[in-house]
């Protein structure tokens, strides 16, 4: 590739990389982001692990407030653009909140969903799935000031659903099928006409929830099944 250099003309040699890192996202050749959720999980289970080691004691609401506050944010960073379609991934990133909630006495006997349920705390994989929802949501009404992903509304002739619904493509990669454009809009389409048109973003996030109060996904992630 040729350039300018201190007002010379020269070549500049152009490095390939497999990984190279965004905005805090690694991005692969390949887009996997297994470099990503390796790093990722990694840095979470550290913060764990000092929160392990600093405190003698963790009562219920201890623990929820350091989890929300210093881990469960790292695993969430960036999730629109790397979500993972490979089950293993799913699994690393889920068990780094599995592992976490161990540390309670009143629950490390419990099993992974059970815990889950005495501390009201939803697994990462339905977490996931609702912050697609709410950036659709945001997207859908305009919301976000950047350019809208390929979301076209699907065709009049089919009545079924609600008033919002997303066209759904055929995919022939599971990358292309695993990208924020095709991965949100089955979800989409299942929610009903109250919900993808409730006035603003808190009373849609109020309506989601109740709708997917009784999902198993809230508490039992298909990636551990």
């Amino acid at each position: 590739m040729r350039g300018t250099r201190n007002g010379e003309d020269c070549i500049i040699k152009l490095e390939e990389h497999e990984v190279e890192k965004d905005l805090g996202v690694f991005v692969d050749s390949k887009l996997t982001f297994k470099e990503h959720v390796a790093k990722t999980t990694a840095k979470a289970n550290t913060v764990v692990g000092i929160i392990r080691r600093t405190f003698d004691f963790l009562d219920d609401n201890l623990f929820m407030n350091l989890y929300k506050s210093l881990v469960r944010p790292i695993l969430e960073y960036g999730h629109s653009v790397y979500q993972p379609y490979h089950k293993t991934l799913c699994s690393d990133i889920e068990d780094v909140q599995r592992r976490a909630t161990k540390q309670l006495p009143t629950v490390r006997d419990l099993p992974y969903p059970e815990r889950l349920r005495h501390l009201r705390l939803p697994s990462l994989e339905h977490r996931r799935n609702r912050g697609d929802m709410i950036d659709t949501y945001k997207y859908m009404h305009g919301l976000y000031d950047v350019d809208r992903p390929r979301l076209e509304p699907a065709t009049s002739h089919n009545t079924w659903g609600h008033s919002l619904r997303i066209k759904k493509k055929h995919c022939r990669l599971n990358v292309h099928s695993s990208s924020f454009s095709q991965r949100v809009v089955n979800s989409w389409n299942n929610l009903p006409d109250s919900v993808v048109t409730a006035p603003t973003l808190n009373c849609f996030k109020s309506r989601l929830d109740a709708h997917w109060q009784q999902l198993p996904s809230v508490y039992e992630p298909s990636c551990l099944q």
